[in-house]
């Protein structure tokens, strides 16, 4: 199977958040502070601290935050930049103490006082609601899900492997997030030694046996291994993995949850059958990433018949979703809609005739 060179055509990102931050969210909660518009804002300061009359004024339980702690610039073109105000406890950038100013990117936590504050564009907030479908939305989660926002970003801009634990429909949840993070433009390839090799088609991703040599196929994308079932040169994937070059998010995928912490950057989506209370919430943003790409409607019996019958695992929502929607936009005529999926005529027949999907 012949690998196609791809032009590296976005340098050193490795992702596609690197759009213009919105506004700072106090970590594991909705509490947000809208940013000023940076067409009013350029050259002005704005203070952050404990003091009334702060532009942000925080309130520390632990009271470490200064009256005047910072200040926030907006200098273009680089944009937002926050710089320490010789503040008692200084301020923390990704766990780093920072004195000098440095700018404000998508996705960086802010520690200033016993406060954390992550800078979020409408990228890195699309992604956040993407982790959300995954984990949950309720409040005992937010946690999991900023824990798993960090992860994700470590993990794609430090060359670090992602290990993803779900009960099932890994490839899909990978795929997804390589949406998010990468692009649709991108490599996503998959390697598992016990399929045969095959290039992308509908129904799976590209297969190779030869762990290097999907490494080399996934540059500048989204290469996926089982953990359970490591290709024998793992190790040199590893080796290759941890140059300076490496330009690859590595996805681990597994069933169960780690026993240990030996992949430091994880993922773990927590079965369905726990979320159940949520799982009309779950079918609706599956059926709106298949609207924004066929067209078509999604009617509250299509969600109905989804939860009663598709919804073992996310893979079967995404599945299911996308049939109802595709079916619907090609004016229920089952070949344009199997066109428009790119699967088999007859396997979209099959489907919904087995499932006697409404």
């Amino acid at each position: 199977m012949a690998i196609a060179t791809k032009t590296d055509a976005a340098g050193p990102h490795k992702w596609l958040i690197h759009d213009e931050v919105v506004h700072l969210r106090e970590w594991a909660s909705t509490v947000i502070h809208p940013l000023p518009a940076p067409v009013l804002s350029n050259g002005e300061t704005r203070a952050i601290g404990s003091a009334e009359g702060s532009w942000l004024q925080l309130q520390d339980a632990e009271r470490r935050v200064s009256r005047q702690h910072a200040q926030l610039t907006y200098e273009p073109p680089v944009g937002w930049t926050l710089a320490d105000l010789h503040s008692k406890n200084g301020v923390w950038l990704d766990g780093e103490q920072r004195a000098s100013p440095f700018p404000i990117t998508p996705g960086v936590e802010i520690r200033i006082g016993g406060i954390t504050l992550i800078a979020e564009s409408p990228l890195l907030c699309a992604l956040r609601e993407l982790l959300s479908r995954l984990i949950g939305w309720g409040p005992e989660r937010r946690e999991h899900v900023d824990l798993a926002l960090r992860s994700v970003r470590v993990a794609a801009t430090h060359q670090e492997p992602l290990l993803l634990c779900a009960q099932g429909g890994n490839i899909s949840i990978a795929r997804l997030l390589h949406r998010h993070v990468i692009g649709d433009d991108r490599p996503f390839v998959v390697c598992d030694p016990r399929r045969v090799e095959a290039d992308e088609n509908a129904r799976a991703a590209t297969n190779y046996k030869s762990g290097v040599v999907a490494f080399a196929a996934a540059t500048a994308g989204t290469l996926c291994v089982w953990r359970s079932r490591l290709p024998p040169d793992f190790a040199q994937v590893d080796e290759v993995r941890r140059k300076p070059t490496a330009r690859v998010l590595l996805v681990v995928c597994s069933q169960a949850p780690p026993h240990g912490a030996d992949i430091a950057s994880q993922l773990i989506v927590p079965h369905l059958a726990d979320r159940a209370f949520e799982l009309n919430r779950i079918i609706d943003a599956y059926a709106a990433d298949a609207i924004a790409e066929f067209g078509g409607a999604f009617t509250p019996q299509d969600r109905d018949w989804i939860a009663q019958h598709e919804s073992t695992t996310l893979a079967q929502i995404e599945t299911a979703t996308r049939r109802l929607v595709a079916i619907d936009a090609a004016g229920e005529q089952i070949t344009r809609a199997a066109s428009q999926l790119g699967v088999n005529h007859g396997t979209l027949s099959v489907w919904f005739a087995r499932r006697k999907a409404p």
